[in-house]
């Protein structure tokens, strides 16, 4: 009964309010992902760029939940646990991403992190008890197929030794985006908003000088443009992408997250001068036709 009631609220919510945070998410994170490599391109160290990008995050953080003027009730210990899980995951992740690109090609980690979709689907049965239709799931693959061919053109590399650990980070994200949809099932969604930006930041703040030591800031020095665009960039996607969450759930919140591989492909192209083959505009096109059926469908239930 618990499932039917979650999913039919997640079908309602597939309104004007729901579709400006998908894509808000896909927008943002997809510009987010182009300022990284022009970041990287100018020689940043990844380690050093996600150090410094974390000091602005916690104060965008603490400027967010001040202003939304959270009423602050007592939070169950075990509640606090599952914030500290988010947390946690999400700082980890954060930091294995970083490490994964750093030691595969720019083709292999820009399809693989696209995978979250489906680890959302056995993750959403297990934990939230959700069913999903051959319908749902039909249009997620055609998606998928389209920023496969739109990332990789097609043609993936020779497996990297970072390919595992992009993979291992794609789960994670998909975990934490699954968890969040349980705990805002009893929490303020903006409680796990901040738990999960500002948590992980500051976890990254703490641990990341085990790595670096006294180079930890060093891409603040030398690439303060894009440390602070990027910081910027990915809270908003990260309070757009959770915002869905609440609305819609987990898994159409992930599915349209594949939106963002085109984003990042037109900004390449307006920013970077990077162009589109055949093949890469009939993946836009796939992601396209895949998301408008979905959005159609969704907005009938």
């Amino acid at each position: 009964m618990e499932s039917e009631r979650e999913n039919g609220s997640e079908a309602a919510g597939l309104n004007r309010e729901s579709l400006v945070y998908l894509i808000g998410t896909s927008l943002f994170y997809g510009l987010l992902i182009v300022v990284q490599k022009m970041g990287l391109n100018e020689g940043l160290d990844p380690l050093s760029f996600s150090f410094s990008r974390s000091f602005i995050i916690i104060g965008l953080s603490l400027l967010y939940f001040t202003a939304q003027e959270i009423d602050i009730k007592p939070i169950p210990g075990s509640i606090l646990r599952e914030l500290a899980i988010i947390a946690s995951i999400s700082a980890i992740s954060i930091l294995i991403l970083f490490i994964g690109q750093k030691n595969t090609t720019a083709v292999n980690a820009g399809f693989l992190i696209r995978l979250t979709p489906l680890f959302v689907v056995p993750l959403c049965t297990l934990i939230l008890g959700k069913r999903f239709s051959r319908d749902q799931l039909s249009f997620m693959f055609v998606m998928l197929l389209g920023a496969f061919l739109l990332t990789t053109e097609g043609i993936l590399m020779m497996p990297q030794n970072g390919d595992l650990l992009i993979i291992g980070a794609t789960f994670m994200i998909a975990f934490q985006n699954v968890f969040a949809r349980k705990l805002m099932l009893g929490v303020s969604q903006d409680i796990v908003i901040f738990s999960r930006i500002f948590g992980s930041a500051l976890l990254i703040v703490i641990f990341t000088p085990l790595f670096l030591g006294r180079h930890c800031l060093d891409a603040m020095y030398s690439g303060a443009f894009y440390v602070a665009l990027s910081a910027i960039l990915y809270f908003i996607s990260v309070v757009c992408h959770y915002r869905a969450i609440r609305l819609v759930g987990a898994f159409l919140a992930s599915t349209f997250f594949l939106l963002g591989s085109l984003f990042s492909a037109l900004f390449a192209n307006v920013l970077l001068g990077e162009g589109l083959s055949t093949i890469q505009w009939f993946g836009s096109a796939s992601i396209l036709i895949g998301g408008y059926i979905l959005i159609r469908k969704g907005s009938s239930q």
